[in-house]
């Protein structure tokens, strides 16, 4: 008699993790009509990057459909999160400004239901921003309270002299808003200089962060694990050699201040 509810019991769960599933699936497919939505009167057009939506106003902004992060906030499946970069102009290459704007919309309507800007948040020179990406581990800071994460990827065009890193923000949801709680710390980075055959020296560091226990202002503070190591690389006869020179690994708590998170020494 068992099997029967059995099989009851796993159809009621996929019939309610259904509309998640769907709309996890859905949410590239969707992402034009929710960028519409949230910018009424944009324009498509086409750049040398790929499609764009171009904003009205006297200082337009544009948008390159590539580049927007979307998911579906694994920790509340009703909502979308959506990361812009809104570029000053039609082409973000070597040199640029851009603002980056967070969108959370209705996971099953086209309806944003907060926002948050950030003018002139991304720069683009000789460091270059390669990319966004939303970060949606289990940051729970408190029984109510879960944040979310976007992540700024950066590099440098240098085959000689190599760097590129990830810094991480998060952000908390906020009445119709959305209020930083998080800025702006370096995650990942490597550099290195080296002859572009094989002789050189090169530098990684690799952090993660984790939820603590304890709390301070009714939010958890937040555990920042970091490895740094240093290689080197020379030729023993024909084969080029790696060894490590260095590694290093270190922790830090941050406490939170009853507006945001301290940042790293």
């Amino acid at each position: 008699m068992r099997k029967p509810f059995r099989r009851i019991a796993v159809l009621l769960l996929s019939l309610a993790l259904a509309p998640q599933a769907f709309a996890a699936e859905d949410c590239q497919s969707r992402m034009y009509s929710l960028l519409t939505a949230a910018y009424p009167g944009a324009q498509g057009e086409t750049g040398d990057n790929g499609e764009m939506l171009r904003l009205p106003g006297a200082e337009p902004r544009w948008i390159n459909l590539g580049e927007v992060a979307c998911k579906v906030w694994p920790a509340s499946p009703d909502k979308t999160l959506i990361a812009v970069m809104l570029q000053h102009q039609n082409t973000f290459d070597d040199e640029g400004s851009a603002d980056l704007e967070l969108l959370v919309a209705d996971s099953m309507h086209e309806r944003i239901a907060q926002r948050y800007r950030e003018n002139d948040a991304l720069q683009s020179d000789a460091i270059r921003i390669t990319g966004l990406a939303l970060d949606t581990a289990r940051y729970r800071l408190n029984e109510s309270t879960t944040a979310f994460g976007v992540r700024v990827n950066s590099a440098n065009g240098s085959r000689a002299n190599p760097y590129s890193s990830t810094r991480l923000s998060l952000y908390v949801l906020d009445g119709v808003t959305i209020r930083p709680v998080l800025r702006d710390i370096e995650m990942d980075a490597d550099n290195g200089e080296w002859d572009t055959r094989c002789d050189g020296e090169f530098h990684s560091s690799r952090s993660t962060l984790a939820v603590d226990g304890k709390r301070d202002h009714g939010y958890a503070g937040l555990i920042l694990r970091t490895v740094d190591k240093s290689t080197r690389q020379s030729l023993k006869g024909d084969e080029c050699a790696e060894s490590v020179a260095e590694s290093e690994t270190r922790s830090e708590r941050l406490s939170y201040d009853g507006r945001e998170y301290s940042k790293p020494d």
